[in-house]
């Protein structure tokens, strides 16, 4: 994981964010253990309440559960997390949809825009 000190997103934010998209994407499995707060906060050279607010920040996106005497783990709720991501994004994109056809934007050039985009992603 990377840390840029210089970013106007607070630490915490960028390992908080950076542990979900591996969970997200399966790098980090359901039900796998963190690393212990103060081992996360060493490797990252960040204070271990930096840590441990990021994990406070996925706990609440219900990304991982603590047990006070065995640690942290990840949920089992990731595929349902996963869906509801989508499904708002699809929301999303149907509102921002709705107003280029109202414009005359063509289905065709949304969906090359789309397909340029996905293509450097």
């Amino acid at each position: 994981m990377k840390i840029d000190g210089s970013s106007q997103v607070p630490i915490y934010m960028q390992i908080g964010s950076q542990l979900r998209d591996h969970i997200l994407k399966g790098t980090i499995k359901p039900n796998d253990k963190m690393p212990s707060i103060r081992k996360l906060a060493a490797e990252l050279e960040v204070n271990p309440n930096t840590v441990k607010k990021s994990y406070r920040f996925l706990e609440k996106q219900k990304l991982l559960k603590s047990d006070s005497t065995k640690g942290t783990f990840v949920t089992n709720e990731i595929e349902w997390l996963l869906e509801s991501k989508i499904q708002d994004s699809f929301e999303t994109i149907t509102l921002e949809t709705k107003e280029l056809k109202k414009m005359g934007v063509s289905l065709d050039s949304i969906l090359e825009r789309i397909e340029k985009k996905w293509k450097i992603l």
